[in-house]
């Protein structure tokens, strides 16, 4: 049986965070109807990740080990312009988001419990 993912580029979703990551691939799946998800909780794997992998949209945490968000953002949007950078924080800072938005971010949303 051939199953098509949807959508046909690749969602990644980067979080050091293990419970989050899962929770959040498991809402976008189910309830979200995506199936073509890519997960990585270590930061210095996303770029490897995306030479490897179609990704279109790249939901992102900001405070990780290895390398910060807003680093990664800075890099993806240097090195891929064409793959919209969402960031999921638990940083509630209207000018941390700004700089985000400035940086190249799609868009910026604050995690909940």
């Amino acid at each position: 049986m051939n199953v098509d993912k949807y959508p046909k580029f690749s969602i990644l979703i980067v979080d050091d965070e293990p419970s989050w990551l899962r929770s959040l691939g498991m809402t976008l799946e189910g309830p979200g109807g995506f199936t073509n998800l890519l997960q990585t909780s270590v930061s210095s794997d996303v770029m490897g990740l995306l030479e490897q992998y179609d990704v279109g949209v790249l939901l992102l945490d900001l405070n990780m080990p290895h390398i910060g968000g807003e680093e990664l953002l800075e890099r993806v949007n240097r090195e891929y312009p064409e793959i919209s950078v969402i960031i999921l924080s638990g940083i509630n800072q209207l000018e941390v988001a700004v700089g985000c938005m400035r940086k190249g971010a799609f868009d910026y949303f604050v995690k909940t419990v």
